[in-house]
Protein backbone atom coordinates (compact mmCIF):
# COMPACT_ATOMS: atom_id res chain seq x y z
CA UNK A 1 0.00 0.00 0.00
CA UNK A 2 1.17 3.53 -0.82
CA UNK A 3 -0.06 6.52 1.22
CA UNK A 4 0.54 10.22 0.88
CA UNK A 5 -0.20 13.05 3.28
CA UNK A 6 -0.24 16.82 2.95
CA UNK A 7 -1.75 18.91 0.15
CA UNK A 8 -3.75 16.97 -2.45
CA UNK A 9 -2.97 18.02 -6.02
CA UNK A 10 -4.66 17.07 -9.28
CA UNK A 11 -4.25 17.58 -12.99
CA UNK A 12 -6.10 16.39 -16.09
CA UNK A 13 -5.39 16.09 -19.80
CA UNK A 14 -7.28 14.68 -22.77
CA UNK A 15 -6.48 13.27 -26.19
CA UNK A 16 -8.66 12.49 -29.20
CA UNK A 17 -8.53 8.75 -29.98
CA UNK A 18 -11.21 8.64 -32.67
CA UNK A 19 -10.40 5.74 -34.96
CA UNK A 20 -9.80 6.46 -38.66
CA UNK A 21 -12.29 5.60 -41.36
CA UNK A 22 -11.67 2.19 -42.87
CA UNK A 23 -10.32 0.59 -39.68
CA UNK A 24 -12.05 -2.42 -38.03
CA UNK A 25 -15.38 -1.49 -36.45
CA UNK A 26 -16.04 -2.64 -32.89
CA UNK A 27 -16.11 -6.40 -32.41
CA UNK A 28 -16.75 -7.03 -36.08
CA UNK A 29 -14.28 -8.82 -38.32
CA UNK A 30 -16.19 -7.74 -41.43
CA UNK A 31 -17.43 -4.20 -40.79
CA UNK A 32 -15.20 -1.17 -41.31
CA UNK A 33 -15.66 2.33 -39.96
CA UNK A 34 -17.64 4.36 -42.47
CA UNK A 35 -18.89 7.27 -40.34
CA UNK A 36 -17.92 9.12 -37.16
CA UNK A 37 -20.95 10.29 -35.18
CA UNK A 38 -18.89 11.86 -32.41
CA UNK A 39 -15.32 11.76 -31.16
CA UNK A 40 -13.71 9.17 -28.91
CA UNK A 41 -11.42 10.43 -26.16
CA UNK A 42 -8.80 9.35 -23.66
CA UNK A 43 -9.12 11.40 -20.47
CA UNK A 44 -6.32 11.08 -17.90
CA UNK A 45 -6.32 12.42 -14.35
CA UNK A 46 -3.30 12.49 -12.04
CA UNK A 47 -3.74 12.83 -8.29
CA UNK A 48 -0.78 13.23 -5.98
CA UNK A 49 -0.08 13.83 -2.34
CA UNK A 50 3.28 13.56 -0.66
CA UNK A 51 5.03 10.56 -2.21
CA UNK A 52 1.86 8.99 -3.63
CA UNK A 53 0.72 9.51 -7.22
CA UNK A 54 -2.32 7.92 -8.89
CA UNK A 55 -3.11 7.91 -12.61
CA UNK A 56 -6.67 7.27 -13.84
CA UNK A 57 -7.08 6.84 -17.60
CA UNK A 58 -10.61 6.53 -18.98
CA UNK A 59 -10.95 5.52 -22.64
CA UNK A 60 -13.92 5.55 -25.01
CA UNK A 61 -13.37 1.96 -26.12
CA UNK A 62 -15.48 -1.20 -26.02
CA UNK A 63 -12.70 -3.03 -24.24
CA UNK A 64 -8.95 -3.33 -23.65
CA UNK A 65 -7.56 -6.82 -23.01
CA UNK A 66 -4.45 -7.96 -21.17
CA UNK A 67 -1.51 -7.35 -23.54
CA UNK A 68 -2.95 -4.09 -24.86
CA UNK A 69 -4.01 -3.06 -21.37
CA UNK A 70 -0.50 -3.69 -20.04
CA UNK A 71 1.03 -1.63 -22.85
CA UNK A 72 -1.20 1.35 -22.10
CA UNK A 73 -0.69 1.14 -18.32
CA UNK A 74 3.05 0.76 -18.66
CA UNK A 75 3.33 3.73 -20.99
CA UNK A 76 1.25 5.92 -18.68
CA UNK A 77 3.24 4.84 -15.62
CA UNK A 78 6.56 5.73 -17.24
CA UNK A 79 5.22 9.06 -18.51
CA UNK A 80 3.79 10.04 -15.12
CA UNK A 81 6.76 8.73 -13.13
CA UNK A 82 4.78 6.34 -10.96
CA UNK A 83 4.65 2.53 -10.50
CA UNK A 84 2.37 0.64 -12.87
CA UNK A 85 0.27 -0.60 -9.93
CA UNK A 86 -0.70 3.04 -9.32
CA UNK A 87 -2.21 3.35 -12.81
CA UNK A 88 -5.69 2.23 -13.75
CA UNK A 89 -6.91 2.09 -17.34
CA UNK A 90 -10.63 1.57 -17.85
CA UNK A 91 -12.95 1.47 -20.86
CA UNK A 92 -16.35 3.13 -21.06
CA UNK A 93 -17.50 0.01 -22.96
CA UNK A 94 -19.27 1.95 -25.69
CA UNK A 95 -20.21 -0.65 -28.30
CA UNK A 96 -19.45 1.80 -31.10
CA UNK A 97 -15.68 1.93 -30.58
CA UNK A 98 -12.56 -0.25 -31.06
CA UNK A 99 -11.74 -3.46 -29.20
CA UNK A 100 -8.03 -3.64 -28.36
CA UNK A 101 -6.57 -7.11 -27.93
CA UNK A 102 -3.06 -7.55 -29.27
CA UNK A 103 -3.07 -11.29 -28.48
CA UNK A 104 -6.34 -11.94 -30.29
CA UNK A 105 -5.01 -9.98 -33.26
CA UNK A 106 -1.96 -12.23 -33.36
CA UNK A 107 -4.27 -15.27 -33.58
CA UNK A 108 -6.18 -13.66 -36.43
CA UNK A 109 -3.21 -12.39 -38.41
CA UNK A 110 -2.33 -15.67 -40.21
CA UNK A 111 -5.93 -15.83 -41.45
CA UNK A 112 -5.89 -12.30 -42.88
CA UNK A 113 -8.41 -11.09 -40.27
CA UNK A 114 -8.39 -7.92 -38.16
CA UNK A 115 -10.05 -7.11 -34.83
CA UNK A 116 -7.96 -3.97 -34.43
CA UNK A 117 -5.66 -1.75 -36.45
CA UNK A 118 -2.07 -2.05 -35.18
CA UNK A 119 -1.18 1.56 -35.95
CA UNK A 120 -4.28 2.80 -34.16
CA UNK A 121 -3.51 0.66 -31.09
CA UNK A 122 0.03 2.05 -30.95
CA UNK A 123 -1.38 5.56 -31.26
CA UNK A 124 -3.66 4.99 -28.26
CA UNK A 125 -0.67 3.89 -26.17
CA UNK A 126 1.28 7.00 -27.18
CA UNK A 127 -1.62 9.40 -26.62
CA UNK A 128 -2.47 8.06 -23.16
CA UNK A 129 1.20 8.36 -22.17
CA UNK A 130 1.31 11.90 -23.52
CA UNK A 131 -1.83 12.84 -21.61
CA UNK A 132 -0.47 11.26 -18.41
CA UNK A 133 2.73 13.30 -18.67
CA UNK A 134 0.77 16.51 -19.30
CA UNK A 135 -1.63 15.86 -16.42
CA UNK A 136 1.29 15.18 -14.07
CA UNK A 137 2.92 18.46 -15.10
CA UNK A 138 -0.32 20.40 -14.55
CA UNK A 139 -1.25 19.36 -11.02
CA UNK A 140 -2.48 22.10 -8.70
CA UNK A 141 -3.77 22.05 -5.10
CA UNK A 142 -7.42 20.95 -4.97
CA UNK A 143 -10.35 20.43 -2.65
CA UNK A 144 -12.73 17.48 -3.01
CA UNK A 145 -16.52 17.46 -3.28
CA UNK A 146 -18.70 14.38 -3.69
CA UNK A 147 -22.35 14.06 -4.71
CA UNK A 148 -25.02 11.71 -6.05
CA UNK A 149 -27.81 12.43 -8.53
CA UNK A 150 -30.66 10.38 -9.98
CA UNK A 151 -30.51 9.46 -13.69
CA UNK A 152 -33.93 8.82 -15.24
CA UNK A 153 -34.66 6.50 -18.18
CA UNK A 154 -31.18 5.45 -19.24
CA UNK A 155 -30.34 2.21 -17.44
CA UNK A 156 -32.37 -1.00 -17.30
CA UNK A 157 -31.48 -4.52 -16.29
CA UNK A 158 -30.45 -6.67 -19.26
CA UNK A 159 -31.86 -9.82 -17.65
CA UNK A 160 -35.56 -9.17 -16.98
CA UNK A 161 -37.73 -12.07 -15.83
CA UNK A 162 -40.85 -13.11 -17.72
CA UNK A 163 -44.15 -13.93 -15.95
CA UNK A 164 -43.37 -17.65 -16.33
CA UNK A 165 -40.09 -17.18 -14.39
CA UNK A 166 -37.69 -17.39 -17.33
CA UNK A 167 -34.94 -14.81 -17.72
CA UNK A 168 -34.35 -13.22 -21.13
CA UNK A 169 -31.44 -11.18 -22.46
CA UNK A 170 -32.55 -7.61 -23.24
CA UNK A 171 -29.77 -6.45 -25.52
CA UNK A 172 -28.94 -2.91 -26.64
CA UNK A 173 -31.76 -2.30 -29.10
CA UNK A 174 -34.44 -4.94 -28.41
CA UNK A 175 -37.97 -5.35 -29.83
CA UNK A 176 -40.92 -3.53 -28.31
CA UNK A 177 -42.10 -6.46 -26.17
CA UNK A 178 -38.73 -6.57 -24.40
CA UNK A 179 -38.76 -2.80 -23.88
CA UNK A 180 -42.16 -3.18 -22.20
CA UNK A 181 -40.72 -5.45 -19.49
CA UNK A 182 -39.88 -3.93 -16.12
CA UNK A 183 -36.78 -1.79 -15.60
CA UNK A 184 -35.40 -4.33 -13.12
CA UNK A 185 -32.50 -3.89 -10.73
CA UNK A 186 -30.27 -0.91 -11.52
CA UNK A 187 -28.29 1.68 -9.60
CA UNK A 188 -30.17 4.82 -10.66
CA UNK A 189 -27.58 7.26 -9.35
CA UNK A 190 -24.47 8.80 -10.86
CA UNK A 191 -21.76 9.60 -8.32
CA UNK A 192 -19.51 12.59 -8.93
CA UNK A 193 -16.22 13.78 -7.48
CA UNK A 194 -15.31 17.38 -8.19
CA UNK A 195 -11.65 18.37 -7.80
CA UNK A 196 -11.57 22.14 -7.42
CA UNK A 197 -8.61 24.51 -7.51
CA UNK A 198 -8.08 27.18 -4.87
CA UNK A 199 -9.30 29.87 -7.29
CA UNK A 200 -12.61 28.04 -7.67
CA UNK A 201 -11.88 26.55 -11.11
CA UNK A 202 -12.89 22.95 -11.70
CA UNK A 203 -9.77 20.90 -12.39
CA UNK A 204 -11.66 17.66 -12.99
CA UNK A 205 -15.01 15.98 -12.50
CA UNK A 206 -15.06 12.20 -12.07
CA UNK A 207 -18.49 10.73 -12.85
CA UNK A 208 -19.34 7.07 -12.32
CA UNK A 209 -22.53 5.38 -13.57
CA UNK A 210 -23.41 1.77 -14.36
CA UNK A 211 -24.95 1.19 -17.79
CA UNK A 212 -23.83 -0.41 -21.07
CA UNK A 213 -23.44 2.42 -23.64
CA UNK A 214 -25.44 0.71 -26.39
CA UNK A 215 -27.95 3.41 -27.35
CA UNK A 216 -26.03 3.97 -30.61
CA UNK A 217 -26.51 0.31 -31.53
CA UNK A 218 -25.34 -2.83 -29.82
CA UNK A 219 -24.67 -4.87 -32.96
CA UNK A 220 -21.90 -4.61 -35.53
CA UNK A 221 -22.07 -1.38 -37.47
CA UNK A 222 -19.84 1.09 -39.26
CA UNK A 223 -20.42 4.20 -37.16
CA UNK A 224 -18.23 5.40 -34.29
CA UNK A 225 -19.67 6.99 -31.16
CA UNK A 226 -18.90 7.47 -27.48
CA UNK A 227 -22.66 6.88 -27.06
CA UNK A 228 -24.61 8.58 -24.27
CA UNK A 229 -21.35 8.89 -22.31
CA UNK A 230 -19.86 11.32 -24.84
CA UNK A 231 -23.02 13.39 -25.21
CA UNK A 232 -23.49 13.56 -21.44
CA UNK A 233 -19.86 14.40 -20.79
CA UNK A 234 -19.94 17.36 -23.15
CA UNK A 235 -23.08 18.74 -21.48
CA UNK A 236 -21.57 18.31 -18.01
CA UNK A 237 -18.41 20.10 -19.07
CA UNK A 238 -20.29 23.00 -20.66
CA UNK A 239 -22.47 23.52 -17.60
CA UNK A 240 -19.89 22.84 -14.87
CA UNK A 241 -16.96 24.61 -16.48
CA UNK A 242 -14.44 21.77 -16.21
CA UNK A 243 -13.41 18.49 -17.86
CA UNK A 244 -15.25 15.27 -16.98
CA UNK A 245 -13.70 11.81 -16.69
CA UNK A 246 -16.24 8.96 -16.95
CA UNK A 247 -15.86 5.67 -15.07
CA UNK A 248 -18.13 2.83 -16.16
CA UNK A 249 -19.68 1.04 -13.20
CA UNK A 250 -20.56 -2.63 -12.74
CA UNK A 251 -22.72 -2.77 -15.84
CA UNK A 252 -22.34 -6.40 -16.89
CA UNK A 253 -26.10 -6.91 -16.61
CA UNK A 254 -27.30 -3.32 -17.11
CA UNK A 255 -27.92 -1.58 -20.43
CA UNK A 256 -29.99 0.92 -22.38
CA UNK A 257 -32.41 -1.68 -23.79
CA UNK A 258 -35.66 -0.55 -22.17
CA UNK A 259 -35.37 3.12 -23.07
CA UNK A 260 -34.23 3.15 -26.72
CA UNK A 261 -36.69 3.73 -29.53
CA UNK A 262 -36.07 6.80 -31.66
CA UNK A 263 -33.02 5.49 -33.50
CA UNK A 264 -29.41 5.18 -32.42
CA UNK A 265 -28.21 8.71 -33.11
CA UNK A 266 -31.22 10.32 -31.46
CA UNK A 267 -31.16 7.94 -28.50
CA UNK A 268 -27.52 8.69 -27.70
CA UNK A 269 -28.29 12.40 -27.53
CA UNK A 270 -31.47 11.94 -25.48
CA UNK A 271 -29.82 9.60 -22.99
CA UNK A 272 -26.77 11.83 -22.85
CA UNK A 273 -29.00 14.73 -21.74
CA UNK A 274 -30.63 12.53 -19.09
CA UNK A 275 -27.27 11.34 -17.80
CA UNK A 276 -25.92 14.89 -17.69
CA UNK A 277 -29.02 16.07 -15.81
CA UNK A 278 -28.35 13.55 -13.04
CA UNK A 279 -24.64 14.36 -12.90
CA UNK A 280 -25.26 18.12 -12.70
CA UNK A 281 -27.70 17.55 -9.85
CA UNK A 282 -24.99 15.53 -8.08
CA UNK A 283 -22.56 18.41 -8.54
CA UNK A 284 -25.07 20.96 -7.22
CA UNK A 285 -25.76 18.83 -4.14
CA UNK A 286 -22.11 17.98 -3.47
CA UNK A 287 -20.58 18.10 -0.02
CA UNK A 288 -16.93 18.91 0.65
CA UNK A 289 -14.62 16.13 1.85
CA UNK A 290 -11.35 16.90 3.60
CA UNK A 291 -8.58 15.86 1.15
CA UNK A 292 -6.36 14.74 4.02
CA UNK A 293 -5.10 11.46 2.57
CA UNK A 294 -4.41 9.78 -0.75
CA UNK A 295 -3.94 6.04 -0.40
CA UNK A 296 -3.92 3.11 -2.80
CA UNK A 297 -3.77 -0.65 -2.55
CA UNK A 298 -3.91 -3.45 -5.11
CA UNK A 299 -4.11 -7.21 -4.99
CA UNK A 300 -4.43 -10.19 -7.30
CA UNK A 301 -7.31 -12.60 -6.77
CA UNK A 302 -6.83 -16.12 -8.17
CA UNK A 303 -10.27 -16.86 -9.61
CA UNK A 304 -11.46 -20.36 -10.41
CA UNK A 305 -12.27 -20.70 -14.10
CA UNK A 306 -14.26 -23.30 -15.98
CA UNK A 307 -12.14 -26.00 -17.67
CA UNK A 308 -10.55 -24.49 -20.79
CA UNK A 309 -8.92 -27.28 -22.82
CA UNK A 310 -6.60 -25.69 -25.36
CA UNK A 311 -7.00 -28.44 -27.96
CA UNK A 312 -10.79 -28.12 -28.01
CA UNK A 313 -10.64 -24.32 -28.19
CA UNK A 314 -8.05 -24.40 -30.97
CA UNK A 315 -10.35 -26.70 -32.93
CA UNK A 316 -13.35 -24.44 -32.27
CA UNK A 317 -11.34 -21.45 -33.46
CA UNK A 318 -10.28 -23.26 -36.65
CA UNK A 319 -13.86 -24.35 -37.40
CA UNK A 320 -15.17 -20.83 -36.87
CA UNK A 321 -12.51 -19.43 -39.22
CA UNK A 322 -13.35 -22.06 -41.85
CA UNK A 323 -17.06 -21.24 -41.57
CA UNK A 324 -16.50 -17.49 -41.65
CA UNK A 325 -18.41 -17.15 -38.38
CA UNK A 326 -17.17 -13.75 -37.15
CA UNK A 327 -18.72 -13.85 -33.69
CA UNK A 328 -17.60 -17.46 -33.22
CA UNK A 329 -14.07 -16.53 -34.24
CA UNK A 330 -13.87 -13.73 -31.68
CA UNK A 331 -15.46 -15.79 -28.90
CA UNK A 332 -13.24 -18.81 -29.47
CA UNK A 333 -10.18 -16.61 -29.98
CA UNK A 334 -10.69 -14.67 -26.76
CA UNK A 335 -11.14 -17.93 -24.83
CA UNK A 336 -8.08 -19.45 -26.47
CA UNK A 337 -5.94 -16.49 -25.39
CA UNK A 338 -6.99 -17.14 -21.79
CA UNK A 339 -6.54 -20.91 -22.08
CA UNK A 340 -2.95 -20.56 -23.27
CA UNK A 341 -2.03 -18.41 -20.24
CA UNK A 342 -4.70 -19.57 -17.81
CA UNK A 343 -2.55 -19.73 -14.67
CA UNK A 344 -1.47 -16.13 -15.20
CA UNK A 345 -4.65 -14.56 -16.57
CA UNK A 346 -6.97 -15.95 -13.93
CA UNK A 347 -5.15 -13.66 -11.48
CA UNK A 348 -7.62 -10.78 -11.45
CA UNK A 349 -6.36 -7.38 -10.33
CA UNK A 350 -8.44 -5.37 -7.88
CA UNK A 351 -7.45 -1.76 -7.15
CA UNK A 352 -8.70 0.52 -4.40
CA UNK A 353 -8.01 4.21 -3.81
CA UNK A 354 -8.91 6.59 -1.01
CA UNK A 355 -9.17 10.32 -1.66
CA UNK A 356 -9.96 11.90 1.69
CA UNK A 357 -13.14 10.10 2.73
CA UNK A 358 -14.05 9.01 -0.81
CA UNK A 359 -13.13 5.52 -1.96
CA UNK A 360 -12.75 4.22 -5.51
CA UNK A 361 -12.67 0.50 -6.31
CA UNK A 362 -11.71 -0.69 -9.78
CA UNK A 363 -12.52 -4.24 -10.92
CA UNK A 364 -11.65 -6.24 -14.03
CA UNK A 365 -14.12 -7.57 -16.58
CA UNK A 366 -17.83 -7.04 -17.07
CA UNK A 367 -18.91 -7.27 -13.46
CA UNK A 368 -22.59 -7.69 -12.58
CA UNK A 369 -24.25 -4.78 -10.81
CA UNK A 370 -24.96 -6.74 -7.63
CA UNK A 371 -21.23 -7.04 -6.91
CA UNK A 372 -20.76 -3.27 -7.11
CA UNK A 373 -23.77 -2.67 -4.86
CA UNK A 374 -22.41 -5.19 -2.36
CA UNK A 375 -19.02 -3.48 -2.22
CA UNK A 376 -20.60 -0.07 -1.80
CA UNK A 377 -22.91 -1.28 0.98
CA UNK A 378 -20.01 -2.81 2.93
CA UNK A 379 -17.52 0.03 2.40
CA UNK A 380 -16.51 1.90 5.58
CA UNK A 381 -16.31 5.23 3.74
CA UNK A 382 -18.83 8.01 3.25
CA UNK A 383 -18.89 7.55 -0.51
CA UNK A 384 -17.59 4.66 -2.61
CA UNK A 385 -17.39 4.54 -6.40
CA UNK A 386 -17.11 1.05 -7.89
CA UNK A 387 -15.88 0.95 -11.48
CA UNK A 388 -15.26 -2.04 -13.73
CA UNK A 389 -13.84 -2.71 -17.22
CA UNK A 390 -10.20 -2.53 -16.17
CA UNK A 391 -8.67 -5.22 -18.42
CA UNK A 392 -11.61 -7.06 -19.95
CA UNK A 393 -9.74 -10.35 -20.43
CA UNK A 394 -11.97 -12.29 -18.01
CA UNK A 395 -15.14 -10.92 -19.62
CA UNK A 396 -18.47 -11.49 -17.76
CA UNK A 397 -18.42 -11.88 -13.99
CA UNK A 398 -22.00 -12.82 -13.01
CA UNK A 399 -23.49 -13.46 -9.60
CA UNK A 400 -23.63 -17.07 -8.42
CA UNK A 401 -27.44 -17.02 -8.60
CA UNK A 402 -27.41 -15.95 -12.26
CA UNK A 403 -25.95 -19.26 -13.40
CA UNK A 404 -29.23 -21.14 -12.90
CA UNK A 405 -31.04 -18.63 -15.13
CA UNK A 406 -28.63 -19.03 -18.05
CA UNK A 407 -28.92 -16.53 -20.91
CA UNK A 408 -26.28 -14.56 -22.77
CA UNK A 409 -24.04 -13.29 -19.98
CA UNK A 410 -23.75 -16.83 -18.61
CA UNK A 411 -23.94 -19.02 -21.73
CA UNK A 412 -23.05 -16.68 -24.58
CA UNK A 413 -19.38 -17.62 -24.85
CA UNK A 414 -17.66 -14.81 -22.94
CA UNK A 415 -18.00 -16.16 -19.41
CA UNK A 416 -15.06 -18.10 -17.99
CA UNK A 417 -15.40 -17.91 -14.20
CA UNK A 418 -17.10 -20.51 -12.04
CA UNK A 419 -20.08 -19.69 -9.77
CA UNK A 420 -19.16 -17.77 -6.64
CA UNK A 421 -16.03 -16.14 -8.04
CA UNK A 422 -17.71 -12.76 -8.51
CA UNK A 423 -18.61 -12.79 -4.84
CA UNK A 424 -15.02 -13.68 -4.03
CA UNK A 425 -13.82 -10.73 -6.07
CA UNK A 426 -16.20 -8.41 -4.20
CA UNK A 427 -15.03 -9.75 -0.83
CA UNK A 428 -11.43 -9.01 -1.73
CA UNK A 429 -12.37 -5.49 -2.78
CA UNK A 430 -13.98 -4.88 0.61
CA UNK A 431 -10.83 -6.20 2.32
CA UNK A 432 -8.72 -3.80 0.27
CA UNK A 433 -10.91 -0.89 1.34
CA UNK A 434 -10.33 -1.80 4.99
CA UNK A 435 -6.56 -1.70 4.38
CA UNK A 436 -6.81 1.88 3.13
CA UNK A 437 -8.09 3.30 6.41
CA UNK A 438 -5.61 5.82 7.85
CA UNK A 439 -4.01 4.97 11.18
CA UNK A 440 -6.38 5.54 14.04
CA UNK A 441 -9.55 5.49 11.93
Amino acid sequence: MRTGTGQLRAGLARRDITQPLGTPAGLSLTERVTEVWDSLTATVAVLEQGGARVVIAALDLVGVLEASHHAIRSGAAIAAGTPEESVIVVASHTHSAPYLSAELQELLRPHGLQIMDDAYADDVVAKVASAAAEAADRTVPVTVQVGRGRVERVASNRRPRLPDGRVVHRYGRPPAWMRALSEGLIDPDVTTIRLQAQNGATVAIIASYACHPTAAGGDNHGHVSADFVGHGRRRIEAAAGGPCLFLQGCAGNVGTGKWVGRGGRADTAIMGRRFARGALKALRDSIEIAPDVLAMATCRVALELEPMPKIRLERAFELAVHAGDASGIVAAGDALVVARRVDELRQAQVSAFLIGGVALVVLPGEVFLEHGLSIGARSPYRATLVAAYQDNTLQYIPTASAFADGEYEVTGGWRYIQPGQGERLADQAVSLLARLAPAGQ
